[in-house]
């Protein structure tokens, strides 16, 4: 009885052991596969979250291995969404093998083909939510005083034009919409906001000559036919400007000029107007005024015999030394009474003629003067008024402009060489006359031999 109790003892120590070997190796091959399974998905995002159809998203994903040994594993990224319906579509697979605690970024791209809301996701680690539509805009950049915007389009209709909303901002002066016509599906534009002129890619018209808020510049290989823009400004803006609100203009630039284009005020935001313009060429556009600078350089005049009279022609030269247009009024007066009115228009950086008439029925003397600046008189005679009137004078009818300081047939000028021509004509008869009473009393004086004395001697 004693040997088989001993016998059971061992059998009991026996069994013991090889559960504790058990136990061990089971262990040992539970720590080996904590370790291959150690590789994990810590971090995931996506590149952008509103695209347009056709553009590039990027998915990341940041893989690290937290065990004790090296391993590898295998990354799906997946979509799901307008296209793939509520199930998942796998659109890249990537193997990783990792040391221990090691870690690395993997990456995948992926575009769509038409707009939806499409979930993205690595293994079953949420990346993001990208919406896709046919058209965006977007900051890519800003400063205190520059923003750029990146406009994209991409499956848009070509016969209407594409409106673009621009991001919300608290810039005192900014671009609120963008809407071209390109007659393109698709195109990429990009505008540049400046509200520090010493920044702007162009020259602007001098501080003299305008008042300027903002610059926009246009920057895209796929031109529009037109694009109507509208643009908020603060009413702070327009108070420390000291300009009105009706003054505000948008122009745009051609070559060195600058084009006013047909501006209004679109809506009115609390403490900001909205002004709205169609632009005709993608260049760049400035917001706020630019007045012309118009001056009279040269002036002359002349007369001729008309059926009406005596017609007195001015002529004055316009210069524009702004880079807008602009209209030139100009009054003509005769002896300080306005008589007729016409507005001649100015090119940017330019010059242009402005000529005015008025027919003379009575005799006397007319001062010419275009608005305040003098031009000069012309002495008209009752003689030279009945000629024209009559219809016998060969230039009667005819508009026979002579320079200034020369006269016509039948026409005398007011003065000569500064002298009038009363005073010069009474002067010149006076003369005559005494030359002539001189001359016959000489003859009275001599002899039968024309007046010669006894002692005349030749030589």
């Amino acid at each position: 009885m004693q040997s088989i109790g001993l016998s059971l003892k061992q059998c009991g120590q026996r069994v013991l052991t090889l559960a504790l070997i058990v136990l061990l190796v089971g262990s040992l091959f539970a720590s080996v596969g904590a370790a291959q399974a150690a590789l994990g998905i810590q971090t995931a995002s996506v590149s952008a979250t509103a695209v347009t159809v056709g553009e590039t998203v990027t998915v990341n994903a940041q893989v690290v291995n937290v065990g004790d040994s090296g391993g590898g594993d295998t990354f799906e990224f997946n979509q799901n969404g307008t296209t793939a319906g509520p199930t998942w579509a796998n659109f890249e697979t990537k193997r990783v093998t990792l040391a221990a605690n090691e870690r690395r970024t993997i990456n995948a791209t992926v575009q769509f083909d038409q707009p939806g809301t499409y979930v993205l996701r690595v293994n079953n680690k949420r990346a993001g939510v990208v919406t896709v539509t046919s058209s965006r805009a977007r900051v890519a950049s800003a400063t205190e005083s520059q923003r750029r915007i990146d406009i994209r389009a991409n499956g848009v209709s070509t016969a209407e034009a594409t409106a673009f909303d621009l991001p919300t901002s608290n810039r005192s002066v900014a671009l609120q919409r963008w809407s071209p016509s390109t007659g393109q599906s698709s195109f990429q534009q990009y505008l540049t906001e400046y509200t520090n002129r010493s920044e702007t890619p162009t020259d602007l018209p001098s501080t003299a000559d305008s008042t300027l808020f903002s610059v926009i510049d246009f920057e895209s290989e796929d031109a529009f036919q037109e694009s109507t823009m509208r643009v908020g400004v603060d009413d702070s803006v327009l108070a420390n400007a000291t300009l009105d609100r009706e003054a505000v203009t948008i122009y745009q630039r051609n070559g060195t000029a600058w084009e006013p284009l047909s501006t209004s005020v679109a809506a009115s935001e609390p403490n900001r107007t909205v002004y709205e313009a169609t632009a005709t060429r993608g260049t760049t556009y400035a917001v706020g005024r630019i007045s012309p600078n118009i001056s009279l350089v040269g002036t002359s005049y002349n007369s001729a015999e008309s059926t009406d009279g005596i017609r007195l022609n001015v002529e004055g030269r316009l210069r524009n030394t702004a880079s807008v247009s602009g209209t030139y009024v100009g009054s003509l007066r005769v002896n300080g009474d306005k008589v007729s009115r016409t507005t001649v228009t100015v090119p940017a950086n330019g010059e242009a003629n402005i000529s005015m008439f008025y027919d003379a029925t009575d005799a006397g003397e007319y001062r010419l003067a275009l608005n305040q600046t003098k031009i000069g008189s012309v002495l008209v005679t009752g003689g030279q008024i009945e000629e024209s009137q009559s219809g016998d004078s060969p230039l009667a009818g005819t508009d026979a402009g002579v320079s200034e300081g020369d006269t016509v047939d039948g026409v005398i000028p007011p003065t000569v060489l500064g002298i009038n021509t009363l005073y010069l004509g009474g002067g010149l008869a006076i003369a005559l006359g005494v030359f002539v009473v001189v001359l016959l009393l000489l003859r009275r004086g001599g002899g039968g031999d024309g007046g010669r004395p006894d002692s005349f001697d030749p030589w």
